[in-house]
């Protein structure tokens, strides 16, 4: 008798087993599922998810789990603080290397650097910045090869300005040092990209305003790259892009208006790239992503409500005006309020996916779509429209992507995957049956599992995995 063919390996991994809550963590809240806590920060580290747990009566805690309710415990708890302010929990979970950095705030240093090797043994204050129970007001954490890089804002005084120091850390107390103070009326951007071991980012002073600058580490090698802008007012790069060894961005220069630029962390190397040719609008510019050679920008021009889709051939030497993809059709757009914008976008498989909202006069799109470019000529296809008001991430899992959105004809907000055709895009699950949205989110990829935080109805906003993805 013949034996039956069994599913491949590739066939098996296509087919998610079902999505499961971990464990219940978190009291009940009276808050709105979407304001309500849960599990913040996830990231993989040393084959188990780590997470933030700050409870609303100011207790916090990294956890990690390895996908089972007996396997998800705390590694380090911080008790309340007596008081609450905006740097009373643990955020911006970082893995660099073999250590995880991040924040968090203790009765004794107050709001500092910690580090994990992933035990509680191992779970550490890297340096008391701010000498006793004072906070330091520290945020960006940025991975450059295995450390990390932040800002320090020292509030003024009666004798000093506000100001911003640029600091790094490798993980021991005597590697965590200051890199360069940035100057009286100083402040930095979240603007940020990494060439090799230089990281470039956005610093705001009274000398050249908002400019790119760089750092490798040293004071002496921490500087503005060009006043791009020259004098005050600044030229704001933004959409920071590390594409074929050089660094794409946008900025406003004093003589052409908003733009391309690309940098090789040199003065001299930072050049303006007019992409778009003259008389095209460069209004609503935004970079994207790289996908092979290409890189991809957009622009939503005012006067008729329309976003256009470019691409950019950025691994030659002098880059040739952008082509036009496609412009994307916005059947509102004789509404004044119905600007078009992009949400959010990642690459998946070769492909650019990305969400394209449609404005209204209130906070709140009209209509979110999701669009994916599949290179050629052809242009974007679109597998499906999706009302979604509550901004999904798009989260690349393989050649697929994993998402959140509206079902047609249905209330519920639910996960869902693409591999950005129409057919392969589905609901995975409805996770809070009767229609109710379960708000999932912070999609998180750990060897075969994927982590991510939902609200079933029942349990608040608590940990679940789908395995088998």
């Amino acid at each position: 008798m013949k034996q039956e063919a069994r599913p491949s390996a590739k066939a098996r991994r296509m087919e998610p087993g079902q999505a499961r809550l971990v464990k219940d963590i978190f009291p009940p809240s009276d808050m709105p599922p979407r304001l309500a806590s849960g599990p913040e920060g996830l990231v993989a580290f040393r084959g188990r998810l780590y997470f933030a747990v700050n409870l609303d009566d100011g207790r916090k805690a990294l956890w990690k789990s390895d996908g089972t309710a007996a396997g998800t415990v705390p590694v380090k708890e911080f008790p309340a603080s007596p008081t609450f302010t905006l740097f009373s929990s643990l955020r911006e979970l970082t893995v660099a290397g073999s250590r995880l950095f991040f924040f968090v705030r203790d009765e004794a240093h107050g709001f500092e650097l910690w580090s994990s090797d992933g035990t509680t043994a191992g779970t550490a204050l890297l340096k008391d910045i701010t000498p006793g129970s004072e906070d330091s007001f520290l945020s960006g954490l940025t991975v450059v090869r295995r450390g990390v890089y932040f800002f320090r804002s020292v509030p003024e005084t009666a004798t000093a300005p506000a100001r911003t120091e640029l600091w790094k850390s490798h993980g021991t107390p005597a590697g965590t040092v200051r890199v360069r103070d940035l100057g009286p009326g100083s402040s930095a951007f979240q603007a940020q990209a990494t060439l090799g071991d230089t990281l470039l980012f956005v610093v705001d002073n009274p000398a050249s305003g908002a400019e790119l600058w760089r750092s490798d580490g040293t004071e002496a090698g921490t500087f503005l790259v060009r006043d791009i802008h020259p004098g005050p007012e600044g030229s704001f790069p933004s959409h920071l892009r590390a594409v074929a060894g050089r660094v794409f961005f946008t900025a406003n220069d004093a003589v052409h208006g908003p733009g391309v630029w690309r940098t090789d962390g040199t003065s001299a190397g930072t050049v303006r790239v007019e992409v778009l040719g003259a008389g095209t609008s460069h209004e609503g510019l935004r970079l994207l992503a790289a996908v092979g050679p290409y890189l991809y920008l957009t622009t939503a021009d005012s006067s008729d409500r329309l976003l256009r889709l470019y691409w950019l051939n950025v691994r030659v030497s002098s880059p040739r005006a952008a082509e036009l993809v496609a412009t994307l059709p916005n059947p509102a757009a004789a509404d004044p309020s119905a600007g078009p914008y992009i949400t959010t976008f990642t690459v998946a498989g070769g492909k650019l996916f990305f969400a394209m909202a449609i404005g209204t006069a209130g906070p709140a799109p009209r209509d979110v779509q999701l669009w994916v470019m599949d290179g050629g000529s052809a242009g974007p296809r679109r597998p499906l429209i999706l009302s979604d008001e509550f901004e999904s991430e798009l989260f690349s899992l393989d050649h697929r992507i994993l998402f959140s959105a509206y079902e047609e004809d249905s209330a519920g907000l639910g996960p869902w995957i693409s591999d950005g055709t129409p057919t392969g895009t589905r609901r995975l699950q409805d996770i809070s049956p009767g229609g109710e949205s379960s708000y999932p989110h912070s999609y998180t990829k750990v060897g075969s599992s994927v982590f991510f935080v939902a609200n079933d109805g029942t349990h608040g906003n608590e940990l679940w995995v789908i395995p088998g993805l």
